[in-house]
């Protein structure tokens, strides 16, 4: 399933630093799809393929819950707009 995760970051510099070691930890079923930061870095949106939206809010909760506030969701591949067509085959 592809789960977006939504990021308010009070402090960018350790948010980033550690989001650039998260793959070194992450679980083998887990996929990074997308990175999107703001310019400012205090925001940031990221696209997941996982088997579910409670394994990616624990995982990121635990890697940068103490420097963001972190809000996880399932697509609705169905409903997407702009989903490339590769990724929409794989998760249907």
């Amino acid at each position: 399933m592809l789960i977006v995760a939504h990021h308010a970051i009070s402090d960018p510099e350790t948010f980033w630093s550690a989001a650039k070691e998260i793959g070194s930890s992450m679980p083998p079923e887990f996929k990074l799809l997308s990175v999107y930061p703001s310019q400012d870095l205090k925001t940031g949106t990221c696209i997941w393929e996982a088997p579910g939206v409670e394994g990616v809010q624990k995982f990121i909760d635990d890697a940068v819950g103490k420097v963001s506030k972190n809000f996880c969701y399932e697509v609705n591949v169905a409903a997407a707009v702009g989903l490339p067509e590769m990724l929409a085959e794989t998760t249907a």
